[in-house]
């Protein structure tokens, strides 16, 4: 009840951004990325972030995980950077305290994308936070006002791990720069 409340409380304050689109997405020079919390979804995971620098070859991408997370500890073959908030950096309820948000955010983000399909305070907080116009999110996910952009497959019985391909896979079309045609 409290938790939904504070959710809803978050949704109020975001305020809309305009952005070009697909115009931003082929220009991202940071991305960041708020990993699942559900184990089964951080290990699948793996099929998304093998296929996420194709769609974002020069920019910077940044794994955001959720609190007390051990999941970066182990694995992180690609270099990204990683984010695990500390017992400090989160306070009742799972909400970031705004120095977090202030550090994690001094410079801004082009995209944001969710991972999530549930969603938590933390990621709310997050998500609102970060007034990144741009925020791509799963079919069926954290949904509006907390993604801009959701992006469906079309695959109802998708498992995750087929749907994190799908997902980055029309991520990576989107990201692509349109070649030049010939008249």
């Amino acid at each position: 009840m409290i938790k939904q409340w504070i959710i809803r409380w978050w949704a109020r304050h975001d305020r809309a951004r305009e952005f070009t689109f697909p115009g931003d997405i082929q220009h991202a020079r940071r991305v960041l990325v708020l990993m699942p919390t559900a184990i089964e979804a951080m290990r699948q995971s793996e099929f998304f972030l093998a296929r996420l620098p194709q769609a974002f070859p020069s920019a910077k991408v940044t794994l955001l995980y959720p609190p007390k997370s051990m999941a970066p500890r182990f694995y992180n073959p690609y270099g990204f950077a990683v984010v695990v908030p500390a017992a400090g950096q989160v306070g009742w309820w799972g909400i970031p305290r705004r120095s977090f948000l202030d550090d994690l955010f001094r410079t801004p983000f082009d995209v944001l994308i969710s991972l999530n399909k549930e969603l938590t305070v933390f990621h709310a907080a997050v998500a609102v936070g970060s007034q990144t116009p741009v925020r791509i999110g799963l079919p069926d996910g954290i949904g509006p006002p907390f993604v801009t952009v959701e992006l469906r497959h079309g695959r109802a019985a998708a498992d995750i791990k087929t749907e994190f391909i799908l997902f980055v896979e029309m991520i990576r079309k989107l990201a692509a720069t349109p070649s030049p045609t010939a008249v």
